[in-house]
C-alpha cells in the first residue's frame, strides 16, 4: 500500500520541505554520475566520524529507495513544516536525521545510508500533531483501489512492522532500527514541543486528545461514585415539578457537557473564539443553568455581540454576572448588558437597570459619557428606577 495524500490543510507553503526533497533528489543525481560519494557520505557504525552523521541521509542505494522516502516525506513533511514553521522544521529534520544515525551505530555494525531515519522522525511529528487526519493509500488487489485510513493506525502499522522485524532478526537489508529512533525521537520532541506551548495548539493533536481522555475518565470515575454536579437528577420542568432522568441518561448528558466544556477550553487558548461560542450554545441547549469557567465565559458573550448575536450574548452576560459578582471589573460588563438591552433588544427597563449599575462604579469619563448619553435616550421608554 502506497500513501497518496492526507486530508490536512495547509495554511502557508512548505517551502522547506520541498527544499529538502530538491536537495536530496539532486545529491541522487550527483551521486549516480559520481558512485564514490556514496562511500563517502555513508554512516559506518565501525569508524563513524561527526561529519557522516548530516550526510548519510542524503545519499541513496536505489531509485525505488529515494522515491520512497521522498513520497513519505512529500505526505507527511508538508502539514510538519506549516506547523513548525521553516527554521524550526529545518532544525528538527536534521536532528531528526543524526538521533536516528546515533540509535544505528549504537547496535549495529553495517554502513548505513538514506533519508529514511529522518523522514521516520517526521511521520512521528506527524502522529501527534495530526493523529485522526486521515490518510488515503493505494493498493492492489486484482485492480487498483484507493482507501483512507487514520494517520495514527498507518504510520503505527509501519512502526510496528520495524519493531518485528528488527527483534525478530529477519535479514531485511532496511535500517529498522534508525526507524525506529526517528519515530520515537519526532514523536517525543513534538510532543514535549505541544505541551509546553511551544508550537500551536490543536483540538485533535494528540496531547488535547490525552487531556479530554483523562477529563472523561475522571468524571465517569466521579459519576459512577454519585456525584451530579449539574443537578440532573433533582432538575425541575418549566412548571416546577423536580423530575429524576435515569442514571444513563444524566451520565450521558453530563459527559457530553464536560467534554464541550473541554472543547471550549482548548479553542480559546487557540483563539478560534467562534466555534467555541457555538459549542457554548451547544451546552446551553443541553442544560440551560450551565457556566463556563470566568474568563471563557466572559469571552464567548464578547464572541457573540460581536457576531450581533445580542440574545445570546445578553445572556451570556447575565450568567457571568449571577456567578462572578466578584468580578473586578463588573462594571464594564453591565455596561455592556445595558448598551445591548438599550439599543439592540429594545428592553428598555432592564438597560436602564445596568446602566445606573455600572455609571455607580465606572471611572473613565468616556464610558461614564456613554452610559449617561444612552440612559439619557431611552428615559422616555423605561419606566421608574
Amino acid at each position: 500500500m502506497i500513501p497518496i495524500r492526507t486530508d490536512s490543510r495547509l495554511r502557508s507553503t512548505p517551502w522547506t520541505n520541498w527544499a529538502i526533497i530538491a536537495l536530496n533528489v539532486l545529491v541522487f543525481l550527483i551521486q549516480h554520475r559520481m558512485p564514490s560519494l556514496t562511500h563517502r557520505f555513508e554512516l559506518n557504525p565501525r569508524e563513524p566520524s561527526l561529519w557522516n552523521f548530516f550526510t548519510y541521509s542524503l545519499v541513496h542505494a536505489n531509485g525505488p529507495h529515494i522515491a520512497s522516502n521522498m513520497l513519505f516525506l512529500y505526505i507527511f513533511g508538508n502539514n510538519v513544516n506549516d506547523k513548525m514553521g521553516h527554521w524550526g522544521y529545518s532544525a528538527f529534520y536534521v536532528a531528526g536525521g543524526i538521533f536516528s544515525g546515533i540509535c544505528y551505530v549504537l547496535f549495529e555494525s553495517n554502513p548505513v545510508i538514506g533519508a529514511s531515519g529522518a523522514v521516520s522522525a517526521v511521520t512521528g511529528a506527524y502522529l501527534v500533531l495530526f493523529p485522526l487526519a486521515n490518510v488515503t493509500i493505494i493498493f492492489f488487489l486484482f485492480y487498483f483501489a484507493t482507501w483512507e485510513i487514520p494517520s495514527f493506525w498507518f504510520i503505527g502499522f509501519f512502526f510496528a512492522q520495524d519493531l518485528l522485524l528488527n527483534f525478530s532478526g529477519s535479514a531485511t537489508g532496511v535500517a529498522h532500527l534508525a526507524h525506529i529512533g526517528g519515530t520515537l525521537f519526532g514523536f517525543s520532541i513534538c510532543f514535549l514541543l505541544l505541551t509546553f506551548y511551544l508550537l500551536p495548539r490543536d483540538h485533535f493533536d494528540v496531547v488535547a486528545m490525552a487531556k479530554q481522555w483523562n477529563r472523561r475518565r475522571q468524571f465517569r470515575d466521579l459519576t459512577s461514585k454519585g456525584y451530579d454536579p449539574f443537578g440532573y437528577a433533582g432538575a425541575k420542568n418549566r412548571v416546577g415539578v423536580e423530575r429524576r432522568l435515569p442514571a444513563q441518561a444524566v451520565s450521558r448528558e453530563q459527559e457530553k457537557v464536560q467534554d464541550l466544556k473541554a472543547q471550549i477550553s482548548d479553542l480559546l487558548s487557540n483563539h478560534h473564539h467562534a466555534r467555541a461560542a457555538e459549542l457554548y450554545l451547544e451546552i446551553k441547549a443541553i442544560d440551560p443553568e450551565q457556566v463556563l469557567a470566568r474568563q471563557a465565559q466572559l469571552e464567548v458573550g464578547n464572541q457573540l455581540a460581536s457576531e450581533q448575536r445580542y440574545p445570546q450574548a445578553a445572556e451570556a452576560y447575565e450568567s457571568f454576572l449571577r456567578h462572578y459578582r466578584g468580578f473586578e471589573q463588573v462594571e464594564q460588563v453591565e455596561l455592556m448588558l445595558g448598551l445591548i438591552y438599550a439599543r439592540y433588544l429594545n428592553r428598555y427597563d432592564r438597560a436602564k437597570e445596568y446602566l445606573l449599575r455600572a455609571m455607580a462604579r465606572l471611572h473613565g469619563d468616556k464610558e461614564l459619557s456613554l452610559a449617561r448619553t444612552e440612559l439619557n435616550r431611552i428615559e422616555p421608554f423605561a419606566g421608574g428606577a
